[in-house]
């Protein structure tokens, strides 16, 4: 299943460039729990990757069957889903914010290339990932 916005918050999203908030997150991604919200690890997450999380998509069950997915698919993987699995009760909080911020550190140590690093390296003629 997959989770869409509703037709308002994606006219919302797309009405008002710039920088994803906190908020706009939160609403893209209803698996991460409110309680991270006002967590000040969570305004830098998302100013640091929002591009990334713009576009990040949960992988489909076929998708991660196949071996990984597009770059979209990796960045829910690598951004979202320690929150995710928090969410479900799998995690404890305090855990879930401690990766957040060794991700943090990973990226200001390298900020220019980090988003490559999310992805894994394939090869020029390697087929794109889904369902066949």
């Amino acid at each position: 299943m997959q989770i869409r916005l509703t037709r308002d918050l994606e006219a919302e999203r797309r009405a008002a460039p710039g920088p994803m908030s906190v908020d706009a997150f939160l609403a893209r991604f209803p698996e991460v729990p409110r309680d991270v919200r006002d967590e000040p690890v969570m305004a830098e997450f998302v100013r640091a990757f929002g591009a990334q999380l713009e576009v990040a998509q949960k992988p489909s069950p076929c998708v991660a069957r196949a071996g990984g997915g597009d770059a979209e698919h990796h960045f829910y993987t690598r951004l979202v889903n320690d929150l995710a699995i928090y969410g479900l009760g799998l995690a404890r909080r305090e855990r879930t914010l401690q990766r957040l911020e060794r991700l943090l550190a990973d990226y200001r140590a390298q900020p220019a290339t980090f988003a490559c690093t999310l992805v894994p390296r394939q090869g020029p003629d390697a087929p794109r990932a889904g369902c066949r």
